[in-house]
């Protein structure tokens, strides 16, 4: 009867809605995280088994395509703009919604079965094109080679990522966040398992079965959600053709921003081969914080900003975006001065192992520094997007970053080929422009909805500036004075030692200068704290509606 109740409570908590913004939140956060820890995990693997070996630079270049033509499709187009249209159309018919849906979903596929087969056939020209001609004729079938396996593996995680904006639409939220986490748990078993005899081809292998867990475990709840899908292609309906209209922006958006990645990754191989790894290595750090915080928060806020984007509801869709940027600026400001203080001990307790030296340490840990300049900047840019085309609004933002992109590809070439500084001026040049974009988003946003509160957007802003700039400092002399006084950092558990320390000191500051300045967030937290019970029969969270604060509940 216990393993019966058990199971029923477990079902209870999986297939359970989450209704706000903070609990949907939650949800991405924490499987994030998770997904992001197993992305750590995956990449120390890839450091054990391959070193920085000239494989491993082909692997992360052979996987720039398909990556770009997935960010395109599902991030591009599905993600942010079918969401808002498919729950819109819940509420006045969900049979449209479905056939619309169905329509959306067999195009997507199409499409990418269609540009995949293309790519397929001409990979070895595209690896030879992206290595700038620094690969041999070895390396560019084996890129080639591993760029197919990935090709196809994609189809499967294109359908599990269609899948993941339905049940977002309907708020399920948890089975969803599983699904990247059983993807690198993919990946794990193929670098693990089929590394020692099929080498590099092991990871690729991963990927594919990473595919398939990302979309088989969404499977049963898409069932349960009464969701009905049909072989439906109706190109003359107005809702396929509205979404049609706001499609292009954002495909142009997202296709700059992955043009912009896989532009620096062969100016990486223009420095050297190795450097590809480095640069690779230092973004999957920097990425912890702004997937853990800045997507995860970005994604759980879109439902609630679209259903407030009517001129009536302006106010409520103001006060929740300001509220969802603090709660973002709040934990990921931190988090970002852990990572620029502590960049050597975090790149060597992640990335060292025997087939990663010292020197390899040293240029991920410098090109870690500047990434983490702009993880506040990162993050913002998913949220303040969103905004944009929770009002209907793509145009904008492709704009803008047009605009900066061009500004990144320019200062990347200034100093690589001409200045010939390091792999780091990639980040650098990377930073500037995030930064450059955030600024001009919320410029053009506040315009849009008619100006925010000034100091509703500048006072917790300037608090959470302060608290930060105060904790980098209690980072920084700790950490040295246990460096070169108490602890030899050559030993591992040493220097596990030394980041913790510095980190609780550092983070202990943080918590004491927010509640001193009084910060909204940390009490948003508390409150969180005091409202989650647990019981033996059942797991009960009620959440906090992030746009709650103590005068006015919107």
């Amino acid at each position: 009867m216990a393993v019966k109740n058990g199971t029923k409570s477990l079902n209870g908590f999986l297939f359970k809605t989450q209704n706000t913004i903070l609990s949907a939140a939650m949800v991405l956060g924490l499987a994030s995280g998770v997904s992001a820890i197993l992305g750590l995990v995956k990449t120390r693997l890839l450091a054990s088994y391959f070193g920085v070996s000239r494989d491993l630079a082909v692997f992360y270049t052979a996987d720039r395509i398909p990556n770009l033509i997935y960010s395109v499709i599902i991030v591009g187009a599905v993600s942010t703009v079918f969401i808002p249209i498919f729950t819109g159309l819940l509420k006045k018919d969900e049979d449209t919604a479905f056939q619309v849906a169905s329509s959306i979903i067999n195009t997507t596929l199409l499409f990418f079965i269609v540009t995949a087969g293309i790519i397929f056939l001409i990979s070895p020209r595209i690896i030879n094109l992206l290595a700038v001609g620094n690969f041999s004729n070895e390396e560019i079938l084996l890129g080639a080679n591993l760029m197919r396996i990935m090709l196809v593996s994609q189809i499967l995680l294109v359908a599990g990522s269609l899948s993941t904006s339905i049940l977002q639409s309907f708020k399920y939220f948890i089975i969803p966040a599983f699904a990247p986490i059983f993807y690198n748990l993919g990946m794990i078993v193929g670098i693990v398992f089929l590394s020692n005899k099929y080498g590099i081809y092991g990871p690729a292998a991963g990927v594919a079965l990473g595919s398939i867990f990302h979309f088989g475990i969404q499977l049963p709840l898409l069932k349960k959600s009464g969701f009905k899908f049909s072989l439906s292609l109706n190109f003359a309906d107005k809702n396929f053709k509205k979404m049609l209209t706001l499609v292009p922006p954002r495909i142009a958006s997202v296709l700059i921003s992955n043009v912009i990645q896989t532009i620096n990754n062969s100016l990486a191989i223009v420095v050297s081969a190795s450097s590809v790894i480095f640069l690779k290595f230092a973004d999957q750090l920097q990425t912890f914080p702004v997937s853990l915080f800045g997507i995860s928060m970005a994604a759980a806020s879109l439902p609630t900003l679209s259903s407030q984007s009517g001129q009536e509801d302006k106010e409520k869709f103001k006060e929740t975006f300001l509220t969802s940027l603090h709660q973002m600026m709040y934990l990921v400001m931190p988090l970002s001065a852990i990572l620029l203080i502590l960049r050597v001990p975090a790149v060597r307790l992640v990335y060292g192992v025997s087939n990663f030296p010292w020197e390899a340490t040293i240029r991920t840990a410098q090109t870690l520094a500047f990434f983490s300049i702009s993880i506040f900047s990162q993050s913002a840019n998913y949220l303040v997007t969103r905004a944009f085309y929770a009002l209907k609004d793509t145009i904008t933002p492709v704009t803008i970053n047009v605009i900066t992109a061009i500004i990144n590809v320019i200062l990347s070439i200034i100093f690589v080929v001409y200045m010939k500084l390091g792999v780091w001026s990639i980040a650098l040049s990377y930073t500037i422009t995030s930064v450059l974009d955030m600024f001009l988003l919320i410029i053009y946003l506040n315009k849009k909805v008619g100006g925010f509160n000034k100091e509703k957007l500048f006072i917790p802003l300037t608090k959470i500036s302060w608290a930060t700039a105060s904790m980098g400092i209690m980072l920084y002399v700790p950490m040295k004075l246990l460096d070169q006084y108490v602890f030899d950092t050559t030993r591992t558990l040493n220097l596990l030692i030394l980041t913790v320390t510095a980190g609780l000191i550092g983070m202990g500051t943080y918590v004491l200068l927010t509640s001193l300045l009084k910060v909204e967030e940390i009490e948003l937290f508390y409150k969180l704290t005091r409202k989650l019970k647990l019981s033996k029969s059942e797991i009960k969270a009620e959440a906090v509606d992030l746009t709650t604060t103590e005068q006015e509940t919107v």
